[in-house]
């Protein structure tokens, strides 16, 4: 085995620094906290200890070196950290951290390309080191009665279940994602995340649809654009192009798979709320 890219106090020291959300401002990459910590990075860790997500790829290529005990004493430091109510404007920090430390640096699994998929199938999935770390990090923020962060850690481990359960064809994963999500969602009411209230489902059906599970994706493409109509624009009162762009194609995906007069119902009921999703950057009625 390899020597570890940094040492198990370095690691402990990024930690304690939180997790960073990260904004462009020009060519420089931004947070609150850079200027307090740019003077005790870290050198040879990932990107000196400050990006987006951070320390979860640190801790991720750290895994294999820690035994239980030190993987307890991490958890417990990103629990003291780690948000306790939804973020007013987005997620990315804190779900970046969660997938980092899958190893998936990329965003949304199978479910972000054709090649991706192809090129997952191709490697060998194995993620039972950074399950055996998310378990425990998962019982601390129980302790701490953290239901955003349980939130997070239910979502991206029904992602993970969603890539296993399409590559393999595997039905047990498949269902255990959607118990996994469904734990999710549960979870998003308590702690009032409104943007999970929707975004949640449309994963759901997505995965389903992966897996030619027509009639489930049906399901939860339904349950996408009825819950969006209540929660979309208490999340995102200005538009936001990457979900008005996914919400209106989940719209078009429903037309496809139910016939006329059932569609015509359905978008009576909800047709004029997709039609109002706006994109934010030209902040305009997204064309239907």
């Amino acid at each position: 085995m390899e020597k570890p890219h940094i040492t198990y106090d370095e690691l402990l020291e990024i930690v304690s620094w939180g997790i960073f959300a990260m904004n462009m401002r020009g060519t420089s990459v931004c947070d609150n906290r850079i200027e307090e910590y740019k003077s005790k990075n870290i050198k040879n860790a990932m990107y000196k200890g400050i990006y987006t997500g951070s320390p979860a790829r640190d801790i991720y290529y750290m895994l294999p070196y820690l035994s239980e005990e030190q993987m307890r004493e991490v958890a417990i430091s990103v629990t003291e950290k780690f948000p306790i109510a939804p973020p007013i404007r987005n997620h990315v920090n804190i779900s970046a951290f969660v997938r980092f430390i899958y190893g998936q640096f990329d965003k949304q699994g199978i479910l972000r390309s054709e090649k991706d998929f192809e090129r997952m199938k191709k490697e060998k999935l194995d993620w039972s080191l950074s399950r055996r770390f998310l378990k425990i990090l998962y019982k601390e923020l129980e302790n701490k009665k953290n239901n955003y962060g349980l939130m997070m850690l239910c979502e991206m481990e029904a992602h993970r279940l969603g890539d296993e359960a399409v590559i393999n064809g595997d039905k047990k994963k498949l269902k255990e994602m959607e118990n996994s999500y469904h734990k999710s969602l549960k979870l998003a009411y308590k702690c009032k995340s409104h943007k999970h209230l929707f975004s949640i489902y449309y994963y759901m059906w997505r995965y389903f649809f992966k897996f030619k599970d027509i009639k489930n994706a049906l399901k939860y493409s339904k349950l996408t654009i009825v819950n969006a109509s209540q929660y979309y624009h208490k999340y995102y009162p200005n538009g936001d192009d990457y979900w008005a762009i996914r919400l209106k194609n989940t719209f078009k995906h429903i037309k496809t798979e139910v016939n006329e007069k059932n569609w015509k119902k359905f978008k009576k009921q909800y047709g004029l709320s997709v039609k109002m999703y706006k994109t934010k950057k030209k902040y305009r009625k997204a064309k239907s």
